[in-house]
């Protein structure tokens, strides 16, 4: 595999990790969330517009995009509620982890995929994982009745989210890989969409006010983010463009996000535990590997 398909690969888990960092540390979530699509939408219009005469979308292909555009209502509204409630070193393994396991499970039920035994020993490496996340996120000294009731909490936030991933890449997969669309001006369209729907909610359930003080507080961040979340993705796609990258490595790869997730969740914010919370991570790695090497 080509040194530099593992270097893109290794920085889009780095940002990857950081935006959501940032998420997490932002006020008012839902607004940030709101002001980073809106940013996105601004930050990759030329972009989208230097790609636009050589792409040809055919009807399945917008259907495709309003499909995900609106999951992404659903993922972004999700992670905003997620990281309101629990830590990023618990919930963003959790949000990583389940979407290539339930892409699978999806496969199976949806396309009469077979996977083989190695799949299925995939399915419950990381099924074991997410069990360890929901117990160490009750592991808090004192108050452990309460911090039960937030990690089970938490566990049912990150789990919707990771349905909503598992849902979005296997619309991805069509537009992309079947459809042909070119993924700047499909990334693009399904931000686009997803920021028509997200804003006027957030100004609808808030107010301008929430939009106007997260923007005052966090306006550098959520530039950050617009930017970051779309970047991160498009470097992964390079990568498996380049000659000699097969996505059985780079699928495995991209599992190190979860480790960097963790990392700055446990260092960054302080919230501790970081060798349980490490463990069940490379647990879950070890899962994800199998399904994508072998499942």
């Amino acid at each position: 595999m080509p040194i530099a398909a593992v270097i893109l690969v290794l920085i889009s888990c780095l940002l990857h990790a950081v935006w959501n960092l940032l998420l997490k540390q932002a006020r008012d979530k839902m607004a940030f969330t709101a002001l980073y699509l809106l940013a996105s939408s601004v930050i990759y219009f030329p972009l989208f517009l230097w790609q636009l005469p050589n792409a040809h979308i055919p009807p399945a292909g917008w259907a495709c995009i309003l499909g995900t555009g609106l999951l992404y209502v659903g993922y972004f509204r999700g992670l905003a509620v997620v990281y309101s409630k629990g830590e990023l070193s618990i919930a963003y393994p959790i949000m990583r982890g389940l979407g290539p396991m339930l892409v699978l499970v999806g496969g199976m039920a949806l396309m009469s995929e077979r996977p083989s035994a190695a799949g299925l020993a995939g399915i419950s490496v990381i099924m074991a994982s997410l069990i360890a996340l929901q117990k160490i996120s009750g592991m808090q000294e004192g108050r452990l009745a309460d911090s039960s009731k937030r990690g089970q909490s938490t566990m049912a936030a990150a789990l919707f989210v990771g349905v909503v991933y598992s849902l979005y890449s296997m619309v991805d997969k069509v537009a992309v890989g079947q459809l042909q669309i070119p993924p700047p001006i499909y990334l693009y369209l399904t931000y686009a969409v997803s920021s028509i729907f997200v804003l006027p909610s957030v100004v609808l359930t808030s107010g301008w006010s929430a939009i106007k003080d997260e923007w005052a507080a966090n306006k550098r961040a959520s530039v950050a983010v617009g930017g970051l979340s779309v970047f991160s993705y498009l470097l992964v796609l390079y990568a498996m463009s380049l000659p000699g990258a097969p996505v059985s490595y780079i699928t495995p790869l991209r599992t190190t996000s979860v480790l960097f997730g963790m990392l700055l969740g446990a260092v960054v914010l302080n919230e501790g535990r970081l060798a349980p919370k490490l463990a069940a991570g490379a647990l879950m790695m070890c899962g994800i590997t199998l399904i994508a090497w072998k499942g």
